[in-house]
């Protein structure tokens, strides 16, 4: 029995003791890094760029207007400076919301961007895989801890160009 005990024993131990290849990826980040990511990337940067400079516009003027109300708040009546600090504090808001939806927009782009890119992606990757004979590859944002030889995304980047 003692015997029966150590073999089942050594067994469990030698099958836990194989060999696990793991590595760790940052997909997204080699996809925008990759020549067909920048490539793809310059539109959505413009159009992001625009909706800043646009926005950066619109804070200036509302910026102005604040300025011109605490300058004339002694010169107004009492109703007309009501009413021009309701005005500023609608157009605060609406500044607040532009600069909200512009940053949903511009999240939108990037989600599209990665979306268009992931076939091509997931192919380069399948084929690191095989090629290293990995069996598990982790999101290198969900590893608590990782050695830079496990790190395979500079290698995804290189694939990914590669293949187009």
């Amino acid at each position: 029995m003692k015997n029966i005990l150590m073999v089942i024993f050594v067994l469990c131990l030698t099958a836990t003791a194989q060999a696990t290849e793991v590595a760790v990826v940052d997909f997204r980040a080699a996809l925008l890094q990759s020549n067909i990511g920048q490539e793809a990337a310059k539109e959505p940067k413009q159009k992001v760029a625009a909706m800043d400079a646009r926005l950066k516009k619109e804070q200036e003027d509302l910026e102005a207007s604040a300025q011109n109300l605490k300058r004339d708040e002694l010169t107004l009546s009492e109703e007309e400076f009501k009413k021009r600090r309701q005005q500023l504090g609608e157009r605060q808001n609406q500044v607040r919301a532009l600069a909200a939806n512009m940053q949903r927009q511009a999240k939108e782009l990037e989600q599209q961007l990665i979306q268009s890119l992931t076939p091509k992606g997931e192919a380069a990757l399948k084929s690191l895989i095989e090629e290293r004979k990995l069996d598990l590859v982790l999101n290198r944002q969900l590893s608590l801890y990782a050695n830079a030889d496990a790190d395979i995304t500079d290698e995804l980047v290189k694939r990914i160009n590669k293949d187009n």
